[in-house]
């Protein structure tokens, strides 16, 4: 799994709820690589040789297991997180990243409780690890976001088609996203598509479609539903786009699934 520059391969991913007695010292396991946690509920504190971190609701924490650290919650009000054990391919980096203090530690990412849900309900179904990756895939992106200051140039460019996949039935100005991204419209239109292959509409079209595609398979929703999720006030208009990218119409699409 591509995220950013880095290839992620997930171990586990779990909603972890912890005991009143639950505390955690990450080196004595003798586990390697990394530890990326996303508070649900309550707070942990969480103690290095050098800081302290007291994450609350909606807080993430990324761990290098090379370094220890010393984790407690308060008995009378347990802790609960989504939690995902991972090696990287590029480790050496994304370790540097964090010693540099290029990565936040803890980072407060939003719009992550639709895919949160639509990847538990993918586990909670059992579909393989390759099905439920399209769902955690846009939970990374979010999680693993970097310090803008210290991106290469087409960084602002990265985190909007991150927000595109995650969040793909919002509306997106062109002119705001250039503005965002410090460029013109123009040269905005063109280092997109140098840098992704298409244009900003395009694919932002083809995230809507490929969260239709898995709407499908993991939910029970309508097609209208479905069409209303995703941003469309026309139902006759998403079935023309999914036609476009897919090659047949949603309902023929659904029928294919159920066989």
């Amino acid at each position: 799994m591509k995220i950013h520059n880095f290839t992620i391969h997930p171990i586990y991913v779990v909603k972890d709820y912890l005991r009143p007695e639950w505390s955690w010292i990450s080196n004595s396991n003798g586990w390697t690589g990394f530890h990326l946690w996303y508070m649900f509920q309550n707070s942990v504190t969480i103690k290095t040789e050098e800081e302290e971190y007291i994450l609350s609701e909606g807080d993430t924490f990324l761990f290098d297991l090379s370094q220890n650290h010393h984790c407690t919650h308060d008995p009378q009000k347990p802790a609960a997180m989504f939690t995902a054990y991972f090696h990287c391919d590029e480790e050496q980096e994304l370790r540097q990243m964090l010693h540099d203090h290029r990565f936040p530690r803890k980072n407060h990412p939003s719009h992550l409780s639709m895919n949160l849900q639509l990847f538990e309900e993918a586990v909670r179904n059992n579909h393989t690890q390759e099905e439920t990756l399209p769902w955690l895939a846009p939970i990374f992106h979010q999680l693993l976001s970097f310090d803008k200051s210290e991106q290469h140039p087409h960084s602002e460019i990265e985190n909007i088609c991150s927000e595109m996949d995650s969040c793909p039935h919002l509306h997106y100005d062109l002119d705001s996203l250039a503005q965002r991204a410090g460029y013109s419209k123009n040269q905005f239109i063109r280092l997109f598509k140098q840098a992704t292959g298409t244009t900003p509409y395009a694919y932002l079209i083809n995230a809507r479609i490929a969260k239709a595609k898995h709407l499908m398979l993991f939910s029970d929703y309508t097609i209208t539903q479905i069409a209303q999720l995703l941003g469309y006030n026309d139902l006759n208009h998403f079935s023309a786009q999914f036609l476009k990218k897919t090659g047949c119409y949603p309902t023929e699409y659904v029928k294919e699934l159920q066989k």
